[in-house]
């Protein structure tokens, strides 16, 4: 085959996954100027962003390479309504129409296949992530239950593995930084011809590790793969099979308390606390086209996750009738999964309506155990200094079962009008086996749980002129319990039901001055009922309880402007205002937090980033990163006080070379990356200080 029809074949199966893939931005005359013909998958088929009601954005290829991240935050904080906090050692924390948390209300995919399973789901999920091997980046705000699933709520980040290319191609690069922060990477890529068809491999990765960096106890070694192979077996049957692999092993700083936090933010408390995290992630996808009008896709794939850990955030303070007794308690846990999943769907186009149905089937084994430690402290240091095992608290298994229906239905009404319903039924199952005697301490007896849950989805999308767009969408979901938070090592097992959400936003879309202003800006309302929260009890013990109602609403607004032609000037903004409360929550007879500001949540964050190219091979930029003030704790008593940041960059690529430089917190901001507050007192996670990166590439065959 030529390579014409097999680049169209890369393109149709892209737009056939699961996934969202967007189109070059053509640039046409101003008389015909219109807005860059995107396709996306909010539906789980391609579609023209014209065509879809929804809140989405893009991290390209070549903004990624502009970036060169050492964290996902740095490019996807760059999307309106986004903040993705840097904890150390690609562990985050994240913001998307919801606080600054830690909870399963966002979904991440690579190539639409979610990370992890349902009720497995993890909020550092994203270090089990190979960004070498990434071609772009797709965050859907707001929920997209209907699509993906639970979890899919405050938003979905979809990255995309980049295919092969047409003509042999490698690269090799090289960074460090100040930090401590050391990376290599290695890529290849080639499409080749054979006797069953053209087939086109791509193989990259990297291999990093930190190491006599600012903070103590914050080593950390990484090493990433993935590899591609796409398989274009006839004119109309395309096969795309990864594999994807990520090992962690990271060191555990933790936070520090007011004092520390001020005088001394390098220092750490931990001397033993880590994770480590084996995770393989297998796909295979089958397109066909029957016609021009009927489509039909089938995607096996299988997940093998292991973590074992001894975290620092649970290490606790002994207490007895509210009294410190000077020891320490803490945990070590173990837990492994396997996924073994089917997802099959049918696309079919009947003039002005085009039909998806589908169907997903996924069982997950899920096994878990807990340990009790002794924790050792030195007073005047207080570090932890050891610990010894003394009992075992959990150790049981959970079969995850999630059956599901969908299907979503686009019709363009008019030439400008495009109306959208979408549905999907989720059956979840959780069969819990307890292998110690179950108690208060060690965990309820074997029993099933089952959540079901519709979630529907209606919008349209009015093209108003070619470079002026409005859209609006209404949408449901739902989050069942963590498998963790039921059956985790809590003193009992409590009762929590699955959480909803309701959500409405509209849109506008735009492209002004010809092609030198485009941007959106987005409203939305998300309500919350019974949502998950980690709630500290008298005792300064945690517990998940489900928090009444809540109410997340704002505004994200993103552009970028062409300041000038003249060194290609530009100018690039992200940002959100939003306010995240409490509608009704009493965890007490005596505690009313109803009203309150839900903890973590800043009213305004955003980014805005200048650009100029001096000469065409250097590209300097100058970003801005804020985040507002917000309340630490339920009660909203005790305030963190935001930060402004300043980082700076420099690419210079000639030829097939690279080098680049980075200068981040280039002011030397002392702030933290999180906050909390428990047993009565609050806690900070120190951000980095200013950190100088260097790197170089090397392109073949480019």
């Amino acid at each position: 085959m030529q390579t014409l029809p097999f680049r169209l074949s890369l393109l149709a199966t892209a737009c056939l996954s699961a996934t969202t893939t967007f189109a070059d931005t053509t640039t046409t005359p101003p008389e015909t100027q219109s807005l860059a013909t995107i396709v996306v998958t909010a539906s789980r088929e391609g579609e023209s962003l014209s065509h879809t009601p929804a809140a989405i954005s893009k991290v390209d290829k070549a903004q990624i390479e502009e970036l060169h991240p050492t964290f996902i935050g740095q490019v996807v904080n760059k999307t309106p309504g986004v903040l993705m906090n840097d904890l150390g050692n690609e562990q985050h924390m994240m913001s998307i129409r919801q606080p600054i948390t830690t909870a399963a209300v966002y979904q991440y995919l690579e190539d639409g296949i979610s990370i992890r399973p349902v009720g497995v789901f993890n909020h550092n999920a994203l270090y089990e992530m190979n960004m070498a091997g990434i071609s772009s980046i797709e965050v859907l705000r707001g929920p997209a239950s209907s699509v993906y699933g639970s979890n899919a709520i405050g938003g979905t980040i979809n990255f995309l593995t980049q295919a092969p290319s047409l003509s042999p191609t490698a690269d090799m690069g090289i960074r460090f930084s100040s930090e401590g922060y050391r990376r290599l990477d290695l890529a290849a890529s080639n499409t080749f011809n054979s006797a069953v068809g053209d087939q086109g491999l791509r193989l990259s990765g990297y291999v990093s590790d930190r190491g006599d960096s600012w903070q103590d106890h914050a080593e950390s070694d990484k090493q990433s793969f993935t590899l591609r192979h796409d398989w274009q077996i006839s004119d109309a049957t395309q096969l795309k099979n990864i594999i994807s692999y990520n090992h962690l092993y990271a060191d555990m700083t933790g936070s520090l308390n007011a004092q520390d936090f001020s005088q001394r933010p390098g220092y750490s408390y931990q001397t033993f606390t880590y994770r480590e995290v084996d995770s393989t992630r297998v796909s295979s996808q089958l397109s066909h086209a029957w016609n021009d009008q009927q489509q039909s896709q089938m995607t096996l794939y299988y997940r093998d996750n292991t973590t074992e850990q001894n975290p620092s955030y649970n290490i606790r303070t002994d207490v007895k009738n509210g009294v410190p007794t000077g020891t320490y308690t803490g945990q070590t846990t173990y837990n492994s999964f396997q996924s073994y999943g089917l997802n099959a769907q049918h696309v079919a186009n009947f003039d002005q309506v085009k039909l998806i149905v589908g169907a997903m089937a996924e069982l997950t084994p899920n096994e878990a155990r807990t340990n009790d430690i002794q924790v050792f402290r030195d007073p005047s240091t207080r570090i932890y200094t050891g610990y010894q095992q003394r009992k075992l608290l959990r150790d049981y298994d959970v079969d995850v079962s999630n059956q599901t229906l969908y299907s979503q239905a686009n019709w363009q009404a008019l030439h400008n009008l495009n109306l959208v319903a979408g549905a999907r039924y989720d059956w979840i199952k959780y069969d819990y086996h307890n292998h110690l005697t179950p108690s208060n301490v060690t965990g309820a007896p074997d029993e099933s749980r089952s959540f079901h849950k519709a979630s529907p989805q209606l919008g349209f999308i009015w093209n108003i002129t070619p470079i002026l767009v409005f859209y609006s969408n209404w949408s449901q979901g739902f989050v069942p319990p963590e498998v963790s938070s039921l059956y985790g090592a809590n003193l009992v097992t409590p009762n929590l039901t699955e959480a909803t959400f309701n959500n409405i936003d509209a849109g506008l879309r735009f492209q002004l001055l010809g092609d030198r202003l485009d941007g959106e800006i987005t409203l939305y309302r998300l309500t919350g009922e019974d949502e998950v929260i980690s709630y500290t009890k008298p005792d300064n013990t945690r517990e998940p309880r489900n928090a009444g109602k809540t109410l997340h609403e704002g505004i994200e607004i993103g552009g970028s402007w062409k300041i000038s032609d003249a060194y290609q000037q530009r100018l690039k903004l992200s940002g959100s205002l939003a306010r995240h409360e409490y509608r009704e929550f009493q965890p007490s007879s005596i505690l009313d937090y109803s009203g309150n500001s839900m903890p973590s949540s800043p009213k305004s964050f955003g980014t805005l980033e200048y650009q100029i190219k001096p000469i065409p091979a250097l590209l300097l930029s100058a970003e801005g990163v804020y985040v507002g003030s917000y309340w630490m704790n339920d009660a909203n008593t005790v305030k963190y006080s935001g930060h402004t940041l300043l980082n700076l960059r420099a690419n210079y690529r000639h030829k097939a070379y690279e080098i680049y430089g980075q200068v981040m917190n280039a002011t030397d901001v002392h702030y933290a990356e999180s906050t909390s507050f428990s047993n009565n007192q609050a806690s900070y996670t120190p951000a980095a200080p200013r950190t100088y990166l260097l790197g170089l590439q090397y392109h073949f065959g480019k």
